[in-house]
C-alpha cells in the first residue's frame, strides 16, 4: 500500500480542489463518484473531529478491506531464536501500560481443563502434555 499526500487549500466558495493529476493516479474520470471518509477520534462522534478527510471510490470499505488484510504480525526469526521462542510457535501478546510482552503460547491453554484434570488424575505432567502437543501427537522418543 503507498500513501499520497497532497496539499490544498479552501478557495473563496469552500470548495477544494484536488489536482487533474492526482485524479488520473486514481483512475477517476470526470462523472466518477468518490466518497469522503473522515476521521473522527471517537466511534460514536459523527464529526470530523479530526480535520481529515480520505477519498476512496467505495468509501470506508476499501479502508476496512486494507485493514483486514495487514491484521497479521510478523516478527522476524533472529528476534523469536534470541527470545528462545521455537519458530512456528502459537504466541501470546500481552499490552500493559508502556509494554508490549510477546511470549510463547502454552499450548496447555488450548485443552479443556476437564482434560487437563484428566491427565493430572492419570499422573502425565504437564510438560509430558505440553511435548505430545508440541510434536504433532507423538511422545519424543517412542
Amino acid at each position: 500500500m503507498k500513501m499520497i499526500e497532497i496539499e490544498s487549500t479552501v478557495d473563496q466558495q469552500g470548495k477544494l480542489t484536488i489536482p487533474a493529476r492526482l485524479m488520473e493516479d486514481l483512475g477517476l474520470v470526470p462523472g466518477d463518484t468518490v466518497r469522503l471518509a473522515c476521521v473522527s477520534k471517537s466511534p460514536d462522534d459523527p464529526l470530523n473531529t479530526l480535520g481529515e478527510f480520505l477519498i476512496a471510490s467505495n468509501g470506508i470499505a476499501d479502508f476496512e478491506e486494507m485493514e483486514a488484510e495487514e491484521g497479521e504480525i510478523s516478527l522476524p526469526n533472529e528476534l523469536l531464536e534470541a527470545a528462545n521462542i521455537p519458530l512456528g510457535s502459537d504466541i501470546e501478546i500481552v499490552c500493559t501500560e508502556g509494554a508490549i510482552i510477546i511470549t510463547a503460547a502454552d499450548p496447555l491453554d488450548m485443552i479443556p481443563d476437564e482434560l487437563c484434570q484428566l491427565f493430572a488424575e492419570l499422573n502425565i505432567s504437564p510438560e509430558a502434555v505440553r511435548s505430545v502437543i508440541r510434536s504433532g501427537g507423538v511422545l519424543d522418543g517412542q
